[in-house]
Parts: structure tokens; sequence; C-alpha cells
């Protein structure tokens, strides 16, 4: 029987083809995916199937057995069993090649049309492998390009040929979605009243070393009077490090181990225009721990808690640390070890999912000077991997 043609928009529409007009006995002979034109870059791929209907045989014909095997391509193409079969050694390269040409084939089928539309665009697929390398989740690369693309499709903006167009719309996207806090007034546009901050988070976070950075550029560089208090009482040497950072500097230090210590202290230091409170780093699958801490902040005086958030913890790792910190009400995020990864823009879905404005970032060991004041330009550095090497204090 003649050999015929099958063309559709996918591999399953073509085999459907097949099986509709040959039979589901029909042979397959070969599949190829023929790219979108050049000239196109919005169109769609197509998938051609060359197939035959096998002819008359007996039961006792030794090519039954070759028809079959054959008939069970067609099956997994069309998503039906695969009839299971010993490959022969001296082909097993070839058979190889060709169950890897399927598979991408099969795996691109099942892209949806926004997947596929990414993949077409070397520009686009750029961008999108940029945004994955940085640290943005795929889910959350994928809207961002998509939406670029159909922004500058419905401006007609394409069309002008200019490059980088849709890079610069992703980078407007990504920007429209940071919201940041300024709640200690570092950015010179307003001093704030006075303030009892606690910062919180995972054990090795930065807490203690955000604290002293935080601590030194308003006591040293804004002048204002500044007290540190620390309910750290589980981490060995945790007290002395900040007592130390407090005694360099000249400013008040006092710890605390209990809820009512730490109203002893807030009173002590009541003349403090700023007192921050380091708390115990701790598992936030602790829950008898997160519970004591809980109770230790509730000490009846107003304060206003800051979760801290490291960098190199995982995209996964930062939802549940988010999620289980969340009894404790804070008010901003503060995002540390920006130095220390080069996926530093995972802060996009841990910003979107804790729904959290973003207030601090540290990027080094040096105090004050690698404190960040967030803002949208300093936070778009981090899917750029490439921080301004200036503090916000210092522009």
């Amino acid at each position: 029987m003649a050999v015929k043609t099958f063309t559709a928009g996918s591999m399953q529409a073509a085999v459907a083809k097949v099986k509709e007009s040959i039979g589901d006995d029909a042979i397959i002979l070969s599949t190829r995916r023929i790219p979108m034109g050049v000239n196109n870059p919005y169109g769609r791929d197509i998938f051609e199937v060359d197939a035959e209907k096998p002819p008359p045989h007996s039961s006792a014909d030794p090519s039954g057995e070759r028809i079959r095997s054959k008939k069970s391509r067609l099956d997994s193409l069309s998503g039906g069993d695969i009839t299971e079969e010993v490959p022969d050694p001296k082909g097993w390269a070839a058979v190889q090649s060709e169950l890897a040409a399927l598979k991408d084939l099969m795996l691109i089928s099942q892209q949806s049309e926004e997947e596929r539309q990414i993949l077409r665009n070397p520009e686009t697929h750029s961008i999108f492998t940029t945004l994955l390398r940085a640290g943005v989740s795929e889910a959350r690369a994928r809207q961002v390009v998509a939406r670029a693309e159909e922004r500058l499709a419905a401006q007609a903006a394409m069309e002008d040929g200019s490059p980088g167009r849709i890079g610069r719309e992703v980078l407007s996207l990504l920007v429209e979605q940071v919201n940041v806090a300024d709640p200690f007034g570092l950015s010179g546009k307003g001093r704030p009243g006075r303030q009892v901050a606690a910062f919180v988070g995972s054990t090795g976070s930065g807490k203690t070393t955000t604290i002293a950075k935080l601590a030194a550029e308003l006591f040293l560089n804004q002048g204002r009077s500044v007290g540190l208090i620390s309910v750290d009482s589980y981490r060995i040497g945790a007290i002395d490090q900040l007592k130390t950072y407090a005694s360099i500097m000249g400013i008040p230090f006092l710890p605390a181990f209990s809820r009512e210590d730490l109203a002893s202290a807030l009173t002590k230091l009541e003349r403090c225009e700023v007192i921050l409170v380091d708390t115990a780093g701790q598992s936030h699958l602790d829950a008898p721990r997160m519970e004591e801490l809980e109770n230790i902040l509730g000490s009846g005086v107003p304060l206003s808690v800051h979760l801290v958030v490291s960098a190199v913890t995982g995209r996964l790792d930062a939802r549940e640390v988010v999620e289980r910190f969340s009894v404790l009400h804070p008010e901003t995020l503060v995002f540390t070890k920006v130095d220390e990864t080069r996926r530093a823009a995972s802060i996009f879905d841990t910003m979107s999912e804790s729904r959290l404005p973003l207030s601090l970032i540290t990027n080094g060991q040096r105090v004050p000077e690698d404190l960040v004041v967030a803002d949208r330009k300093s936070v778009l550095g981090l899917v750029l991997s490439t921080p301004s090497p200036k503090t916000d204090m210092e522009q």
C-alpha cells in the first residue's frame, strides 16, 4: 500500500489522523517535527507522520512480529500501551537515538503554548534562562516573560527591531512586583519616632550581624541613640558577640532571658530612640521554641518584628520559614548574605509568597558598609547578579 503523510499541530493529533484514515494496525514509518519559519517567530511547529497499512499475513508469518513491533510504536506515540521488546544489541545505538527523538517530541507536544513560545524566540529563551540561573522560580520566570511578550505584542513594539526590548520589559515587570519599606528612616525621607524592633529568623540567617550593621548606621552615621538587647540564650557566644559590637560602638547592651527580663530591659533603655532586639536563631520546624519566642516578645511593649531570611536558603525552605514565622506577625523581610550566592533573585518568590515588603539587604561582612536600604533599583540588581558596590547610605 502507498505511504501516506499526515500533518498536524501536535504528535497526538497526527497519530489520531493516522488511526482515523488507516486504522489501529497502521505501520509508522517515520516521524518528524518541522520548526516554524524564521520569519514567523510566533508561528507553530508542524508534526508529520509517514504511515502505511500493513500487508496481509498469516499467523505463521515471521514478519507479523515486526508489524506488531511497529504497531507498538503507534500506540506509544498516541499514549497507548508500549509493547515490551528486547532490542537487538547491534542496533542499540540506533534505538537509543530514536527513543531520544521520540522523547523530545513527546515533551514538546506536552508543553503549553506559553512554554513553546518562550523556546521559539532566541531572545526570550535567553532571558528566561538568565532568570532561572539568577534564582527566579521556573513558574515565575515563565509568567514574567510571557507577560512581557504580551505587553509588547499589544503595543506592536517588537516591529521596530530594537534589540533588548523584551529584556527591558521583563525587568520593568519585575520592578513592578517589588514592594519595599523603610521602617528605620535610613533613606533620609523621614525620621520615625521611638522604635523597638525585634529581628527573628532561622539559625545562621545573619540576624546578629544585621543588627550590628543597622546599629552602626543609626548611631555612627545618623547620630541616633541606639540600645541593643539579646534574648539569644541558646547559641554559645551569641550574647558576647552582640555585646562586643555594642562595646566597640559605645552603645548600651542588655541581655534578657525571659519575657520579664525583656520588659525590664526595655524600661532601662527607654531613653534610646531605637532599641534593636536580637533573638535566638532556631529551626522553623521547632514548634515549642517558636511558642517560647512568641511568649518572650509578647512583653506588652509595642514592637515591630522583622523576619531575616538568608539568600542561600533554598526556595522551598524559605517558603516554609516565612510560613512558620508568620505566627510572630513580621512587618518586613530582611534579605541577607546576597554576596554568598548567584541565585539571590529567589527573593522575588519569597516576597510574593510572604506578601511582606523588603526593608534591608546585606551583601557582605563589613559593618556598617554592607547594608543596603531596599529599593526597587537595589533589588533589581539581585536579578542581574550585579549588586551595586555602594550602599544607599553612600549614594
